[in-house]
């Protein structure tokens, strides 16, 4: 089962009740020292070295699992099909490739334009601007071999926000036609739910006609976890104010804070596992932001600085799976990171309390990599142990065991590893390596960062939402 359809069961449940746990009772989430630190960390040379293969890998499966004539990224290595989140992570990977010497500018903007005019040159791959979740990856179009018809808001939010990185990088037509993307989005033909909420997308009644009938999901995004934000941090600053959304949406988002034992508490998702505390943060630079306040909007919720929030997070998880060692093979203080991944028995999302559905699911321990190394934002000397390690691991015969070298052909990391299993995933998924590129670049650099927040949709972001330095 595909990642969203994996969260709308989840979310199904979250609609008919919410969690009784007890609360800690604080006012909110605010920056610690010990998170100025992590900021402030920076990587050795032989560190550097080590990210530099780590993210080389990476930006290969981006630029060689591609689609012809259109270059769309595939869902995964093993898909007949695109993913338009995978297309997202796919364009924010271009100007690291070129920062980093493994292309070239000319050849990066190729891509961009080449990808960007696929997708705009074709009227059946979109519903009210919103795209397909899974384009063909030759075409750009409706595919008869995708998993699911449905235009999806939060895939459609993570190809912009690879979109507007590589527009703000490449500018020209990759700008131009970015500005078209923006400016067909109907954030608003969405906002369906109660209040105004966002559905997680529109299906058609007839799976091969996206200008027929259809209905809306019943299922809307209500939870403040990290697809959410981005969704509504972009809808918000629609630079169409008929397709924009009311900003104070963004804050109506559900804020339940929990902890464990006497760690600080924060906001949970509703399964808690780690892609809900990193997604968003590989754009929006929530580092440089404060605190933000509902309270500006008159609404009654805890005040929150979203990089600490997911700085605890992850704290927190690397500590729960610590806990189940003695459970767990796989699970150790340098292997740890649960997280949605091909996993033995097919796809998985995982589930991490302390989160609203106040539930586990370990699925026996599996590790997914990109999880740990995607959290390098916010802890970067643990991140940075459990590369170590995993880079380190080797079978009974002595070959490495999850890592796969790129100068044979391999992209990094497997998606998951199970040592109870004795299983390591021979497959690959473009929204696990797309966080792990764009995280340890941010983490190096700020580079994405940079971009992501100097575009004109991001700073009305800023500027609706009332966010602050």
């Amino acid at each position: 089962m595909n990642r969203l359809a994996m969260t709308v069961a989840l979310l199904s449940c979250a609609l008919a009740g919410r969690s009784t746990a007890a609360e800690p009772p604080v006012d909110g989430v605010f920056r610690t020292p010990e998170t100025v630190a992590a900021i402030e960390y920076r990587f050795t040379e032989a560190e550097a070295a080590l990210l530099d293969e780590v993210q080389h890998a990476c930006f290969r499966y981006f630029w060689e699992q591609v689609g012809r004539p259109a270059c769309l990224a595939k869902d995964r290595l093993k898909a007949p099909v695109s993913s338009i989140a995978a297309v997202g992570f796919q364009l924010s990977s271009l100007p690291i490739g070129v920062e980093r010497e493994w292309i070239t500018r000319s050849d990066g903007q190729d891509r961009a334009t080449t990808v960007l005019k696929a997708l705009l040159g074709r009227d059946d791959n979109k519903k009210f601007g919103v795209y397909i979740h899974y384009p063909d990856l030759n075409t750009a179009g409706l595919s008869k071999e995708g998993y699911e018809v449905l235009a999806s808001t939060v895939d459609h939010a993570l190809l912009l926000a690879g979109a507007m990185t590589a527009a703000e990088y490449f500018g020209n037509d990759v700008k131009r036609l970015t500005g078209r993307l923006i400016a067909e989005t109907n954030w608003r033909a969405f906002a369906v739910g109660p209040g105004g909420l966002l559905s997680m997308g529109w299906k058609p009644d007839d799976p091969e006609d996206m200008h027929g009938s259809g209905r809306f999901l019943d299922w809307h995004w209500h939870i403040a976890s990290d697809e959410e934000r981005l969704i509504y941090f972009l809808a918000a600053a629609a630079p169409n104010p008929d397709y924009a959304v009311d900003p104070e949406l963004y804050y109506r988002l559900q804020r339940t804070l929990k902890g464990h034992g006497e760690m600080r508490p924060y906001v949970v998702s509703w399964p808690g596992t780690l892609f809900t505390y990193f997604f968003s943060h590989c754009w929006i630079d929530y580092r440089s932001l404060g605190a933000d306040d509902p309270g500006r909007f008159k609404i009654q919720a805890p005040r929150v600085d979203w990089f600490e929030n997911s700085r605890r997070a992850v704290l927190t998880h690397r500590q729960r799976c610590i806990e189940q060692a003695e459970r767990f093979k796989t699970l150790a203080p340098d292997r740890w990171g649960l997280s949605a991944c091909a996993a033995r028995d097919g796809y998985i999302v995982p589930e991490v309390r302390p989160n609203l559905r106040d539930h586990d699911e370990w699925f026996e321990g599996t590790v997914a990599p990109y999880a740990a190394l995607s959290a390098i934002m916010f802890t970067p000397q643990e991140s940075l142990a459990v590369l170590r390690a995993l880079r380190a691991l080797v079978d009974k015969n002595g070959q490495s065991l999850i890592w796969r070298d790129p100068a044979s052909g391999g992209y990094g990391f497997v998606d998951s590893f199970n040592l109870d299993q004795e299983h390591a995933s021979d497959d690959y998924v473009g929204i696990d390596q797309g966080p792990i590129l764009l995280a340890i670049e941010n983490a190096r650099t700020g580079l994405i960062w940079k971009l992501f927040m100097q575009h004109e949709v991001a700073q009305q972001a800023v500027k609706r939402l009332r966010l602050r330095p």
